[in-house]
């Protein structure tokens, strides 16, 4: 295909911020009183941006990111899943931070029982990014971390405690 047509298409499909990873790490680990169980999400703020206007369909406004929590709050709610031993858990807002190019986003889940499996199903920003992967890190102070890896069409993966 020649130069022009590239930048032709290009303008017309209108990617903005385009970088071309298209990647969040993430981190699951229970407080040291094992009373919660907190999640740090890195992503890249333009990706949350552009998911962020998509998910609230036109309604969104553009401003500091960090300063809409109710909004990242609702869109990690139905796009990241979490079941805390076979029952549904609700993430709660603790934070967000820039760090560099990218934004960290603390979450957390209150703990009421000793932790015996977690299940997750992570599809956020998938609906934009057809290559987006998210890969999560499980730690628990008695445990080797786990490794999970979702991609667009991946249903829930499950780890059980405790991991040898």
């Amino acid at each position: 295909m020649s130069q022009w047509c590239w930048m032709v298409l290009l303008m017309h499909v209108n990617i903005v911020n385009w970088h071309g990873i298209y990647l969040s790490v993430a981190e699951i680990s229970q407080s040291k009183d094992q009373k919660q169980i907190n999640l740090k999400l890195k992503i890249f703020p333009d990706d949350l941006d552009n998911v962020l206007r998509l998910f609230e369909k036109g309604l969104y406004q553009s401003a500091d990111i960090c300063s809409k929590e109710k909004s990242i709050l609702t869109y990690f709610s139905k796009n990241l899943w979490i079941n805390i031993n076979h029952k549904s858990a609700r993430l709660h807002w603790s934070g967000c931070k820039k760090v560099g190019d990218s934004l960290e986003l603390t979450f957390y889940i209150p703990q009421k029982e000793p932790l015996k499996s977690i299940e997750l199903k992570a599809t956020f920003f998938t609906e934009l990014f057809a290559a987006q992967q998210n890969i999560i890190q499980i730690k628990t102070p008695d445990a080797s971390p786990v490794f999970l890896k979702f991609k667009e069409g991946d249903t829930w993966q499950s780890v059980s405690f405790p991991v040898k």
